[in-house]
């Protein structure tokens, strides 16, 4: 009886083909309208910020596809699933089905179908595919930074980064070499002080402490080494505390790569796929066991021989801070790999939530039935899966927590729009 009931409901045939037909055809056009606007909102806030040009700009998107998928294909499938079984409802084949004797899922097996193989599907994305892509965002991003910094002195004959310690001005700019250069090394400290005691006419300190002129010059950005190289062509370097001036023929000077805190050539924790951070993760534990055995030994040792006096508090207390260090990278890259797979999986949960509430708002139109699941996934789903991601990066509460929007959504599923639609 219980397998003649399962093939009734969960036959694939001829109305599960045409509900998956609308789903499939509704969840495209959403996925495709809510990842345009996303990547191209992202793209331009990212290109104002750095100077991208359109053919940059073009090379960008594609990169910044994969990891808008765990944010858009939720949304769009939630779209689909309400518009849908909203629908379908309002036109009573949801009572023409269960006139038939068959219950709901016979209509929602399909879309729940689907939901799972997205689900797993930007899982295993989530666990390389998107780092990858994010990370080779970046060097696009570095590989137009030398670009960027020939355009901006072309046009503008100046780079002053305040987090740099030279300003830059040039007479001109030809292809890649910058015409009488003049490298102005920011005084130490950076901030003037203005004296008001100073007698009249006397000088204010010097903002800069060193000046390098040149009749040209080249710069070569080495993101390995985080430096950029200065190839001068006969070049004078005047110092201004002692005012001593030498003339080189040809000399190179390396500088920090500028804004280094805004150009960060370091993997971030979005970059790194996740047997990568299991690997780190490995490896930070057995610093940890290693560190605790060999101060625990140590210790015992010493006061085992009657000398307590020899033991070095100070290795010990810089190990515990070691450890704490350790301990919380630890929980940074758990709680990182736990949020990626919750937001794989939101897809079926919105799904699971969606499909229902379509069918119970049936009689109202279709975006009121989107807003009304869509407005609790906003106040409940979101803040619970941040409050999560924070606690837990901060070792407070275990990194599971971030499960917790899931789970509220897969509760109100269960006990508020899954009665309605079974029984009535």
């Amino acid at each position: 009886m219980l397998s003649g009931i399962i093939r009734r409901n969960f036959r694939f045939g001829i109305l599960q083909r045409y509900v998956l037909g609308e789903m499939l055809r509704a969840f495209g056009l959403a996925l495709l309208t809510i990842t345009c606007v996303f990547v191209l909102l992202t793209v331009m806030t990212k290109a104002a910020s750095i100077g991208l040009g359109p053919y940059e700009i073009l090379k960008f998107i594609p990169y910044m596809i994969p990891g808008s998928l765990p944010y858009t294909v939720p949304v769009s499938l939630l779209f689909a699933a309400t518009v849908i079984y909203g629908r379908l409802a309002s036109d009573n084949e949801v009572i023409a089905v269960k006139t038939a004797g068959l219950s709901a899922m016979t209509l929602i097996w399909p879309t729940i179908f689907v939901s799972l193989a997205l689900s797993i599907a930007l899982n295993a994305m989530s666990a390389t595919f998107i780092p990858n892509t994010n990370a080779a965002v970046k060097k696009i991003v570095y590989n137009n930074l030398e670009d960027f910094f020939y355009k901006t002195l072309k046009m503008e004959r100046i780079v002053d980064i305040p987090t740099w310690p030279f300003l830059i001005k040039v007479n001109d700019v030809h292809d890649r070499t910058l015409i009488k250069p003049i490298f102005k090394k920011r005084a130490a400290p950076p901030v003037r002080v203005v004296n008001f005691n100073r007698p009249a006419g006397a000088e204010e300190p010097a903002a800069f402490d060193m000046v390098i002129e040149s009749s040209t010059a080249e710069i070569k950005f080495d993101f390995a080494n985080e430096t950029v190289n200065v190839f001068f062509e006969n070049a004078n370097i005047t110092q201004r505390g002692n005012g001593k001036e030498v003339n080189v023929k040809q000399t190179t000077v390396a500088l920090p790569i500028p804004g280094k805190g805004q150009f960060n050539m370091n993997k971030l924790v979005e970059e790194l796929t996740v047997d990568e951070m299991r690997a780190t993760q490995a490896d930070y534990q057995e610093k940890i066991a290693l560190e605790r055995k060999q101060q625990a030994v140590a210790a015992a040792a010493y006061f085992a021989s009657g000398r307590p006096d020899l033991i070095r508090w100070d290795l010990m207390g810089s190990a515990f801070n070691d450890y704490d260090y350790w301990q919380s990278e630890c929980m940074k890259y758990e709680t990182e790999i736990q949020m990626r797979q919750a937001m794989a999986w939101g897809s079926f949960f919105f799904v699971v939530l969606g499909a229902p509430v379509g069918m119970i708002f049936a009689r109202r139109d279709f975006l009121s039935a989107f807003i009304s699941c869509f407005m609790p996934i906003i106040l409940l789903y979101y803040p619970l899966m941040l409050f999560g991601v924070n606690l837990g990066k901060e070792g407070i509460l275990p990194p599971v927590l971030v499960w917790s929007g899931n789970i509220a959504l897969g509760l109100a599923a269960w006990f508020w729009a899954r009665p309605p639609v079974m029984n009535n």
